[in-house]
């Protein structure tokens, strides 16, 4: 586990560590002196070096402006007490070392301004700059973090400085610029990459499932069978050209853990294996050659060379010679006019394999009803259909069928599919899709369900998740009354990545005096405090990319893809930084247009002030 924590940390750039901080060029290091203007840092005698990988961010200024490029090397490394030696920092001499000293604090310390060589543009140095800010090509020593068991470098993705090669030692004017730098042992093999025998017949399967990054997937595989040896290509839609060869034994096709698949990022390999409990491990497909199905019910990791780091995954794998086809979204006929339910329910979720109450939850459905067609709209998901259900002969049920499609969510690189179902918990989680049935009153206005119901995202499984899996459902119609709506709640949250505000607000669905609101006649505004003089606050098209036009006010329902999302519930505000910390309160305030009468409720305010303080904000 230790080693594994390790690798994570100094191979795994994307993830934010530990920033050092970058000592000036003035500062005395007597360990390491600067190398003498002319002479390169050559290795004492008697100590060896070993071939090392080195894995940078590169970014060079071309004429067509600033280009970065994914770089994995072959450089040599030594160590020779607490001096440290690494060649390839200098892209211009790849095999001139530079020379650092270990430090007390466990880091790497390396002297800006060490000479490399010199080529007919003249003499060049690896130097440190600070990378940002009014400290931009400011020159610096440079830190690396150091695995004393590992014999690891690394340079922060989020470090304040980077390396360069430099004309002179004191010179800001650099080129090729490195960035996320890791020096690990190894020398850099290219790893091999399968291709099928010639000649083989492919065949075109489906395959359906789902990811860590989309509920639902659904895209062409291609295998190929050769006696008892299975090829198949494009398993990952990431890696889609890629073959992974498998043994066909008793029904089951065995993938052996660890084929590789390709690069992330230019350089960093990455291969597959089955997570299991304890460890990773070979894929088996099951295998039914009669009815054109592979499936399994274990998750399939897609990690990198380490064989540890998991960075995405597959789960609910079922493979089909015919493709499944996505049904257009049931939407109820022109003219059907609807009316707004209340809708109560128990928000479910797994705990120590049992299905249990996390909170109660009110929400709103929308009901349309065309003769014995019943069609109901659900928000707990932003699905683009409604459900629908067939009213009994006795006018007293409901009945919707297990699994019914209920809409797509399709977001920028996220593609979501909704399946609308009741389940029976048959033990240890194991759910078992079943038709939905409601008891309805149509007199009093009133449903409801004593079944296990949610919304799935697998048109032959149940896979719920998180607030749309239903206990104690109840549907109660709402009628239309004047209002005042209750106050928001309101908490305010800081992007650390990009740096921006986020607001988040709780809004109520009663007024205050506990009547139901119409979430169609409901929104809200934000409001800020400067100078002391309260503002309502104007989202701008040309700082809010996904806004086409100017918003100060925002109907309940209202989201985009990632700035606005439904119920307020996260709200971006990208003006510039310095602006927004000039506020001293961030407030936010309910409308209701109900029963022909607006009222506004009280603004609730935050002190931004004392958040941004208690951040370190500035």
């Amino acid at each position: 586990m230790k080693r594994m924590i390790q690798w994570v940390v100094a191979a795994t750039l994307v993830c934010g560590l530990t920033v050092f901080t970058a000592c000036s060029s003035n500062d005395d290091n007597s360990d390491t002196p600067a190398a003498t203007q002319g002479k390169l840092v050559t290795l004492p005698q008697g100590v060896v070096s070993k071939g090392y990988t080195m894995q940078t961010v590169r970014t060079v200024n071309t004429i067509d402006g600033e280009q970065t490029i994914y770089e994995k090397k072959n450089v040599q490394a030594a160590f020779d007490g607490q001096n440290v030696y690494v060649s390839g920092f200098s892209s211009s001499f790849p095999e001139s070392f530079v020379k650092g000293t270990l430090t007390s604090t466990g880091t790497c310390r390396f002297k800006s301004g060490q000479y490399v060589g010199e080529d007919k543009t003249g003499e060049k140095y690896v130097v440190g700059i600070m990378g940002t800010g009014d400290k931009a090509n400011q020159l610096t020593d440079f830190e690396c973090t150091y695995d004393p068991e590992m014999h690891i470098l690394s340079i922060p993705e989020d470090a304040k400085f980077a390396i360069a090669e430099s004309d002179a030692p004191s010179h800001t004017q650099v080129t090729n610029i490195l960035q996320n730098v890791t020096v690990m042992p190894g020398s850099f093999k290219e790893p091999s990459v399968l291709t099928p025998p010639e000649g083989l017949t492919t065949q075109q399967w489906y395959f359906t499932g789902a990811s860590d990054k989309s509920y639902c997937l659904n895209y062409g595989i291609t295998f190929a069978f050769d006696g008892n040896d299975v090829y198949v290509q494009g398993l990952f839609n990431q890696y889609p050209q890629t073959w992974l060869r498998g043994r066909l034994e008793d029904g089951i096709i065995t993938f052996k853990k660890g084929q590789f698949l390709g690069y992330y990022k230019e350089w960093q390999e990455m291969c597959f294996a089955v997570s299991g409990e304890t460890s990773l491990t070979d894929l088996k497909l099951s295998y039914d050659a009669e009815k054109g199905i592979m499936s399994t019910d274990d998750c399939i990791n897609m990690i990198d060379i380490d064989k540890k780091s998991v960075t995405d995954y597959l789960y609910q794998v079922y493979i089909t010679r015919q493709r499944y086809v996505v049904p257009d979204p049931i939407i109820p006929p022109a003219g059907v006019t609807y009316e707004a339910y209340r809708f109560d329910f128990e928000s479910l979720v797994i705990e120590n394999g049992k299905l249990v109450k996390d909170e109660d939850v009110v929400d709103e459905v929308f009901v349309a009803i065309d003769g014995s067609d019943f069609y109901m709209k659900l928000f707990t998901v932003n699905a683009s259909g409604w459900a629908k259900g067939k009213i009994g002969s006795d006018g007293r049920t409901v009945t919707f069928p297990s699994l019914q499609y209920i809409g797509t969510w399709q977001g920028k690189n996220v593609h979501e599919d909704y399946y609308l179902t009741a389940f029976t918990d048959i033990g240890q989680c194991d759910f078992v899709p079943v038709d939905l049935v409601l008891d309805y009153n149509a007199e009093d206005g009133i449903i409801s369900c004593s079944q296990l119901a949610g919304i799935s995202s697998s048109y032959r499984l149940v896979s719920c998740f998180t607030g749309s899996t239903f206990g104690n459902a109840r549907f109660t119609k709402k009628k239309e009354v004047a209002a005042t709506p209750a106050a928001p709640e309101v908490e305010l949250e800081y992007n650390e990545l990009r740096k921006f505000i986020i607001v988040n607000l709780k809004i109520s669905l009663f007024g205050v005096n506990g009547a139901d609101l119409l979430t169609e006649k409901l929104s809200y505004k934000l409001w800020y405090e400067k100078d002391g003089q309260p503002h309502e606050l104007v989202f701008r098209a040309d700082e809010q990319k996904e806004l086409n036009t100017d918003m100060v006010e925002f109907s309940y329902r209202f989201h985009t893809y990632s700035e606005f999302t439904p119920e307020g519930s996260h709200i971006e505000i990208h003006k510039a930084l310095d602006e927004v910390l000039s506020w001293t309160k961030i407030g936010a305030q309910t409308i209701y247009r109900g029963g022909g009468e607006e009222h506004a409720s009280d603004i609730t305010w935050v002190d931004a002030a004392s958040y941004y303080q208690e951040k370190g904000i500035e």
